[in-house]
């Protein structure tokens, strides 16, 4: 499986950016060896999100994320997991420990914010 994780550098010891717009680069993970290529961030980020869509990743490590990246990573049903603060490889460690936090909005954030259209069954609010 394909797994992309945003850093300041090009490791996996490299710290996951506190943002994605921010980040050094994409390191694009297989993690069945752990091998990886990384996609530097030129500045670009439509092309960068479009590098991590057109690779199939179906999760990002990140921080928060701008709303036109957020929903763009979103619509393509890629899964956004908040690794800020660790470096890519713990992110790792505990993701596989199902211990890494989801990101449900674009600020980072794992909570509702009433924001989804209908009737909202998220579970944390009446």
């Amino acid at each position: 499986m394909l797994i992309a994780v945003t850093t300041t550098g090009t490791s996996l010891e490299s710290a996951v950016s506190e943002a994605f717009e921010r980040c050094h680069a994409a390191l694009i993970v297989e993690t069945d060896d752990m091998s990886f290529r990384a996609v530097p961030n030129t500045g670009d980020i439509p092309a960068l999100t479009d590098e991590i869509i057109a690779a199939d990743c179906e999760a990002v490590i990140t921080g928060a994320f701008s709303l036109e990246t957020f929903n763009a990573i979103a619509d393509a049903m890629i899964t956004r997991y908040d690794g800020a603060g660790m470096t890519a490889a713990e992110a790792f460690d505990r993701m596989d420990k199902n211990t890494l936090g989801y990101i449900k909005n674009a600020d980072g954030s794992d909570t509702c914010q009433s924001d989804h259209g209908g009737d909202c069954d998220c579970g944390e609010h009446d």
